[in-house]
């Protein structure tokens, strides 16, 4: 029987984990949660990969999971990896409580992972990209023998006090782009409207127009060739992260394509 993992990515590091597993697992299928998507089959085991946003769920993901129909892949093993830099948060217990309360589906197996942070936002990220990216590929390994065994684990509500952060990062998210800025060294090239993955942008007169439904993934910012989109006047001068093995094409291609991308 087929395998499918869900995945949200802006930066590479959610679609590098998603391709691990896939390649792993086989017979898995790879499809982004920035789209709507339908069962038209039954899988032996359904997967998310996500980012922690706020110690909890992206929004996106919130709403995809919030929307999927369930009802024919009741029996599948279900599994979910949050990617943090910080701190993980809420953010492995809240898939839980959405298959739950949403789908009537317990969550089998729930695990975080570290990666390079790079809420570029916030602070300038650290130079150290090769140590990190090693050390959380080795830390993926047995997280992937997990889920290729079926193995299930309890997932602490302990972290559910990281609640209301994420909850109020979820209300302001959609028009954060407003504070995002294009200066004159943008050569109009396209790259942050097709490495979007919930097709926030558009070219107007070569330059990146922003549509007011932002994840604040920050794609844009981190994948600009030429350092010309910003967030307000706090990013210019600090260091841009894409992971070392997904190149902006793809990102796009990926986030893009249905099922098998």
């Amino acid at each position: 029987m087929a395998n499918i993992v869900f995945y949200f990515s802006g930066t590479g590091n959610c679609l590098k984990v998603a391709k691990s597993i896939s390649k792993e697992l086989g017979d898995c299928e790879i499809f982004s949660m920035a789209k709507p998507f339908n069962f038209s089959k039954q899988y032996d085991s359904i997967g998310f990969i996500y980012p922690t946003y706020f110690c909890g769920l992206p929004k996106i993901c919130i709403e995809f999971v919030e929307k999927l129909d369930l009802k024919n892949n009741k029996n599948a093993y279900y599994y979910a990896i949050t990617t943090f830099g910080g701190n993980a948060g809420y953010a492995v217990y809240h898939i839980d409580e959405l298959l739950n309360k949403k789908h009537n589906i317990k969550l089998n197996y729930g695990e975080k992972l570290k990666m390079f942070s790079n809420y570029i936002v916030m602070y300038n990220m650290k130079e150290n990209v090769e140590e990190i990216t090693k050390k959380s590929n080795e830390d993926l390994v047995p997280i992937i023998n997990s889920i290729k065994m079926k193995k299930n684990n309890k997932v602490s509500k302990l972290t559910k006090i990281f609640k209301p952060l994420n909850t109020n990062f979820i209300k302001k998210v959609a028009k954060m782009d407003k504070d995002y800025n294009v200066n004159n060294n943008c050569t109009g090239c396209g790259i942050c409207k097709e490495v979007c993955p919930v097709k926030n942008i558009q070219m107007v007169n070569n330059k990146p127009q922003y549509l007011h439904h932002c994840e604040n993934c920050v794609a844009c910012i981190q994948y600009c060739p030429t350092k010309a989109i910003n967030y307000k006047n706090a990013t210019e001068n600090r260091r841009r992260y894409s992971h070392p093995e997904i190149s902006y094409k793809e990102l796009a291609e990926c986030n893009s394509k249905g099922p098998e991308a």
